[in-house]
């Protein structure tokens, strides 16, 4: 059980018990699912705490995930976006041709050197899955969302799909449209677009406010 959150632990295999559940480095904490407790609108399944790497943690920072494997897709999405540059080494080179290469000089010497490991270091992140979860012995049931989403006529592989579509199609502010919409769940997906679209660009101080005023006007305690 986390004490911050006080979502249960998922179960941790021993061979796993230092590793980050989305990309098997080593784990540095344990965080909620979702971040806040107003998020379980949406959700498919109970919440719950993972471990996870300080880099997994601070990757995402909207809500708006209906589970824990959507979410760890936007995780990967992020991480393989952020080192795109040492995953691409392995689309130019082969382990061999980049050690007969005939690069030159102390920075392309050093390059040589740990390019290639740097590349399985991070493709192995991007293509770990982690392990089964669990929860006080029960294997975690997920509702199948796979189905689509419905949206002004358009049908989305995904809530997730719908969501990022809005977003650049609205100018929403990302991080308070997701706050919202996981608040009021996504049978009210219109209604969230309406209430932020008027705020488009906020400062971190200024979209709590604004939130705080959404939260308020309708009448929803905020947890």
């Amino acid at each position: 059980m986390s004490i911050e959150s006080g979502y249960p632990l998922m179960e941790i295999p021993f061979a796993h018990r230092y590793q980050c559940w989305f990309c098997g480095e080593p784990k540095d904490r344990e965080i909620s699912f979702p971040k806040e407790k107003s998020s379980n609108t949406l959700l498919t399944h109970p919440p719950l705490s993972i471990p996870c790497c300080n880099e997994c943690a601070t990757l995402i920072k909207r809500c708006a995930f209906e589970s824990i494997f959507v979410y760890r897709y936007a995780v990967k999405k992020e991480l393989a976006k952020k080192h795109q540059k040492t995953l691409s080494i392995g689309s130019r080179w082969t382990e061999v041709e980049l050690q007969e290469s005939q690069l030159e000089g102390s920075a392309f010497e050093g390059f040589k050197r740990s390019a290639w490991f740097m590349f399985k270091l991070q493709q192995a992140r991007i293509n770990f899955m982690g392990w089964p979860i669990y929860i006080d012995g029960k294997s975690l049931e997920v509702e199948d969302t796979q189905y689509g989403f419905a949206f002004d006529g358009t049908i989305y592989a995904d809530l997730d799909g719908a969501i990022n579509h809005v977003i650049d199609a609205f100018y929403l502010d990302e991080l308070l449209f997701t706050r919202v919409l996981a608040l009021l769940g996504k049978d009210k997906f219109a209604y969230a677009i309406r209430l932020c679209r008027l705020y488009p660009k906020l400062s971190t101080t200024t979209r709590e406010s604004v939130f705080l005023e959404i939260v308020e006007s309708l009448a929803i305690e905020e947890t």
